[in-house]
C-alpha cells in the first residue's frame, strides 16, 4: 500500500506503521547458563534435546529455525565444526561442536537407511523421514524438561543483542537484520561505542 502510495498508483493515504511488540518473556541470566550447561553436560537427555536446547540457549535461535537445517547445513573440519545460517557458517564452541558433530553422525546414518524415503538429508528428521521433526514435539520435550523455550531464546538474544551490533546479532541468529535491529533498540545500546571498544582492544 505504502509503496503504491509513493509511485502516484493510489491517492494520498496515510499508513500506519507496525509497531512490533517488545519481547516480555525472559529468564534471569544465571537460570540460561544453568539449563545451558544441563544441555551440554547431562548425557541422561535426548541428544536432539540437548543439541537444540543448547542452540536455543546459547544462540537464541528459533526452533523451527533449527528444525530447517540439513545435514549440509553443519561443516565438520578435524576439531572445528560450523554451522551454516543464512549462507554464513558460524563456528561452533568446542562442547558444542563436540555435541553436534555426533548428532550430526546419527542423521547421516539415519538418512542413508532412508534415502529411498526421503531426499532431503535432514538434521532433525521426524518419524517420517521426509520431514523434519515437528516443533511442538521439541517445544513439548523441552517444556518438560524446564529447558530454553520462548523464554531462553529471548534472554539469549537479550545477552547477544547488548554486545554485538545488529549486523552480528543478524549473522548469528540467522534472523533479518529489521529483527536483530529492533532487538538492539530494545536494549538501547550505543554501537559508536561498542565499535570503539573493539578499536580499543585490536590496536
Amino acid at each position: 500500500m505504502r509503496c503504491a502510495n509513493q509511485r502516484g498508483l493510489t491517492s494520498n493515504l496515510t499508513v500506519p506503521a507496525r509497531s512490533p511488540e517488545d519481547p516480555t518473556i525472559f529468564l534471569e541470566d544465571d537460570d540460561r547458563v544453568q539449563q545451558l550447561r544441563r544441555c551440554i553436560n547431562d548425557a541422561t537427555l535426548l541428544l536432539d534435546v540437548r543439541v537444540i536446547g543448547s542452540l536455543v540457549l546459547l544462540m537464541g535461535l528459533q526452533i523451527t529455525r533449527i528444525l530447517e537445517l540439513t545435514t549440509g547445513d553443519v561443516a565438520v573440519q578435524e576439531a572445528t565444526v560450523q554451522l551454516k545460517l543464512d549462507g554464513t557458517l558460524l563456528q561452533l564452541p568446542p562442547r558444542l561442536a563436540q555435541l553436534v558433530q555426533k548428532h550430526l553422525e546419527h542423521a547421516e546414518a539415519a538418512w542413508k537407511s532412508n534415502r529411498a524415503a526421503s531426499t532431503t538429508p535432514w538434521l532433525f528428521a521426524g518419524l517420517n523421514p521426509t520431514r523434519p521433526i515437528q516443533p511442538q514435539y521439541i517445544y513439548l520435550k523441552l517444556r518438560r524438561l524446564g529447558l530454553g523455550g520462548l523464554a531462553g531464546r529471548n534472554t539469549a538474544r537479550l545477552a547477544m543483542a547488548a554486545d554485538v551490533p545488529a549486523s552480528v546479532l543478524a549473522a548469528l541468529t540467522g534472523t533479518s537484520i529489521d529483527n536483530a535491529t529492533d532487538w538492539a533498540n530494545f536494549v538501547k545500546c550505543n554501537w559508536t561505542d561498542y565499535i570503539a571498544s573493539r578499536a580499543q582492544d585490536h590496536p
